[in-house]
């Protein structure tokens, strides 16, 4: 892992042809992590379900954002709609792959946030 944190936001249409631009960024923050591909898969497979579930939720045609960032011991995802009401009052939300999953309000946003823990990479010599 770089010696940064890496950090990446996309402004984007809530369109699920979108959603797979926000797949290949959990992808790629998963391989440099240095997950194995099934489980690389998986937290593709469900970045992908969780923003296509966000996307559902938000009926106007206004731009929202999705920010990842990859931390010494995990990486997070979280999207931001510009609705009131946080995506968990739709139900319960559990991905396959990803450790926690925690929906909030930030300012005029709804939030939800997964989480994928990774074990800290072996230290450079």
């Amino acid at each position: 892992m770089p010696t940064n944190p890496l950090h990446l936001r996309l402004r984007m249409d809530p369109d699920e042809r979108l959603a797979a631009a926000v797949g290949g960024v959990a992808r790629f923050f998963a391989d440099n992590a240095g997950l194995g591909n099934e489980l690389i898969l998986e937290l593709q497979s469900s970045v992908l379900s969780a923003c296509r579930h966000c996307f559902g939720l938000h009926l106007s045609g206004t731009p929202c954002e999705v920010a990842f960032h990859r931390l010494a011991d995990r990486i997070e995802m979280e999207v931001f709609l510009p609705v009131e009401e946080a995506p968990a009052d739709k139900g319960h939300l559990a991905w396959p792959g990803v450790d926690e999953v925690h929906c909030e309000t930030r300012g005029a946003s709804a939030v939800l946030r997964l989480t994928k823990f990774v074990p800290p990479a072996p230290d450079a010599e």
